[in-house]
């Protein structure tokens, strides 16, 4: 199988001319390839290496120049006292369970959509570092008017009210984070511009909130070295927020993505955090400033963890469609980069490949 590919020549000439490559993806080139082999452990390289865990109840002076370190050195870092309920986390994942616990035949009455970037999907993206299908299926909510018109699922009961609340919260979390980074980073905006380009449910809002499920597998897997449950890759938007479940690890992000070494270490979840981690959207608007770091979810090591199902939920701060990102290097709408960025992960599968 090969992977779908931007379909809009005219598109893509365009935004080469605009001096961007909506396709930017690291895990593309030869050098990424080999760095994203299943010979590249996840290892610790030495006792300072690690995600940061910032306190967002800190002085705010504090909370900015940690972000800062975090964003520009390694990409990830990890949010606690963050201000989202547990108890509205847990919502969320109880109705993740009862959604992928249906039949994949009443799953797919919501088929994904690569123009709305909405639906749900089994095993269809495609990373470029790996050209294998990742062992997960998602169901994506695009937070722009008329995106989920007959895409929101009748099961679980209040799917719709407990997916948006979530998406509210997250919303504004992640637009903090952005105006805490935004002095360093964007120097070149005014004040509020990044938090200000990003809305939920607007004419042009591109904001997503996808919950995904890593079923269980069989133990022969163990020895398929092909196989990821999420292949090496990047992030498209400006700051993804991934809620993790405790004793279900697997996420793992590169240990030193401004050099050379190919190793990669674990990004565990914390008990009360929040993962959070740099996009190529705000590299871009950040002039390179900030990392965005590829990152990847493992198969399971051992029997026992292939007995398991691993479920996580992600918020992707992605500009509005009419938000201009304007860098050193190019001048762009946040729409007009962003297509050049949906089909490129996803594979033409047929509807009745399982």
């Amino acid at each position: 199988m090969t992977n779908a590919e931007i379909s809009d020549d005219g598109l893509l000439d365009h935004l080469k001319e605009l001096g961007v490559d909506p396709s930017y993806n690291p895990a593309r080139s030869a050098l990424a390839r080999e760095r994203c082999s299943a010979n590249a452990e996840a290892v610790v390289l030495d006792a300072n290496l690690h995600i940061p865990t910032i306190d967002m109840s800190a002085q705010k002076d504090d909370i900015a120049e940690q972000l800062w370190n975090a964003a520009r050195n390694v990409g990830f870092f990890t949010l606690v006292n963050h201000g989202i309920p547990q108890e509205d986390i847990d919502v969320v994942f109880a109705a993740s369970k009862d959604f992928f616990g249906q039949t994949l035949e009443e799953k797919r009455k919501y088929p994904f959509d690569t123009v709305t970037n909405s639906g749900f999907e089994w095993k269809t993206q495609a990373p470029p570092s790996t050209n294998t299908i990742d062992q997960k299926e998602s169901m994506q909510i695009t937070a722009r008017q008329g995106c989920m018109e007959g895409l929101w699922p009748k099961h679980p009961e209040n799917f719709r009210d407990r997916t948006e609340g979530m998406m509210a919260s997250a919303h504004e979390l992640a637009c903090t984070v952005l105006s805490l980074l935004e002095a360093k980073a964007c120097p070149q905006l005014e004040p509020g511009t990044l938090a200000n380009s990003h809305h939920l449910w607007n004419e042009d809002g591109q904001c997503t909130l996808r919950l995904i499920h890593y079923p269980p597998t069989d133990e022969e897997v163990l020895a398929d070295t092909n196989l990821w449950r999420a292949g090496a890759h990047t992030d498209w938007g400006c700051v993804t927020l991934l809620f993790q479940r405790m004793g279900e690890e697997g996420l793992e992000c590169r240990a030193d993505p401004l050099g050379d070494s190919p190793k990669w270490i674990p990004v565990p979840p914390v008990e009360g955090g929040i993962t959070v981690n740099v996009g190529d959207m705000l590299r871009l608007w950040s002039d390179e400033r900030l990392t965005s770091n590829m990152h990847r979810v493992r198969m399971p090591k051992t029997p026992e963890e292939c007995r398991r199902s691993r479920y996580s939920v992600a918020f992707f701060l992605q500009a509005d469609k009419s938000a201009l990102i304007e860098s050193r290097k190019s001048s762009v709408s946040a729409g007009e980069y962003f297509a050049g960025r949906i089909n490129s992960h996803f594979d033409k599968v047929s509807e009745d490949s399982e």
